[in-house]
Order: C-alpha cells, then sequence, then structure tokens
C-alpha cells in the first residue's frame, strides 16, 4: 500500500484527532498482551493532555502526515534530558522517546525510519550524547525496527510474579 510523501513535521494542535488514534492503538497492543498491567480505555490520550505535551518545554512531538491524504500516519514525542550533578553518573545530555507509534497499516513503509531519522537529528541539535527509549519485550516488531536502525539493548527489566 502506497501513502505517496510523508512530511515529517511539529505537531499541531488540529493533530490530536489522528494522534489520540495512533495511541488509542498503541495502546491496545498493550492491552492485550499484558492485560496484567494495563487498563482498556475509551481514550489514551485526552486532549488536556496533548495540549500540556505540546506546552511542555524541551519536549518534542512529530507527525508523520501522508502529503496525498493529510492523515496522520505516524507520531512520537520525545524529551531533552539533562543529567547533570547527579553523584553517580556522568553528566550528559540524553534525548528519550516516549512514544512512536505508525498506524497498523502503514508499517514497512518506511514512516518509522523517517520518525526516528528525525528525532536523531533532534538529537544532534543540542548535542545530546545518546537517544533512549523502552520497548516491551512483547512487541517484537518494534524491537527489531529499533535494532535495524541501529539501537542497541542497554538494559533490561525483569520481574517475577508473586
Amino acid at each position: 500500500m502506497s501513502t505517496g510523501t510523508i512530511n515529517i513535521r511539529k505537531a499541531e494542535m488540529r493533530d490530536y484527532s489522528g494522534v489520540s488514534l495512533l495511541m488509542d492503538e498503541l495502546h491496545q497492543l498493550h492491552v492485550e498482551a499484558r492485560p496484567d498491567l494495563y487498563r482498556a480505555l475509551e481514550t489514551r490520550m485526552e486532549k488536556k493532555e496533548f495540549i500540556e505535551l505540546l506546552e511542555t518545554d524541551k519536549r518534542y512531538l512529530y507527525v508523520a502526515e501522508s502529503s496525498e491524504t493529510g492523515l496522520i500516519l505516524g507520531y512520537g514525542s520525545a524529551q531533552l534530558s539533562v543529567i547533570q550533578d547527579n553523584p553517580l553518573m556522568v553528566d550528559r545530555k540524553m534525548l528519550y522517546i516516549h512514544e512512536l507509534v505508525v498506524d497498523n497499516k502503514h508499517r514497512g513503509l518506511g514512516t518509522g525510519k523517517q520518525l526516528l531519522q528525525a528525532f536523531i537529528e533532534l538529537g544532534r541539535e543540542p548535542q545530546a550524547e545518546s537517544m533512549e527509549l523502552s520497548v516491551s519485550t512483547f512487541n517484537s516488531g518494534a524491537q527489531a525496527f529499533y535494532e535495524q536502525m541501529g539501537l542497541v539493548v542497554r538494559s533490561s527489566r525483569m520481574e517475577y510474579t508473586l
């Protein structure tokens, strides 16, 4: 399925409905994989939360928009974190990706690569040392995508169900 040209740009208020649908899709994946952890929700991201994220300093929201249809095919958000004056850690700047989601029907067409590349470029501007994110082990497609894009596992979070 061709989506034509994809335009990666900063998210705006008018993007809320498209972003909300993508966040619902992402959350549903988590609910289905881990109903012991995630609640089923009517809406994953309320409009108020989206507005607050748009206004948050050092928080970056990008959308992947089809230039043919105007539909939002992907969404990502990241935040610049400065680790400084921590006695255990080296001072550094890091871009943390909170979400990166591409519409299920448009995966495998390069949209995610373009979004992730936009975040890589964003992290280079303030000279961040790294870009980091978390991905659940049940999301093997996302893990494979991130590894293909050059990300490596730095740590693992483990659990023991009691």
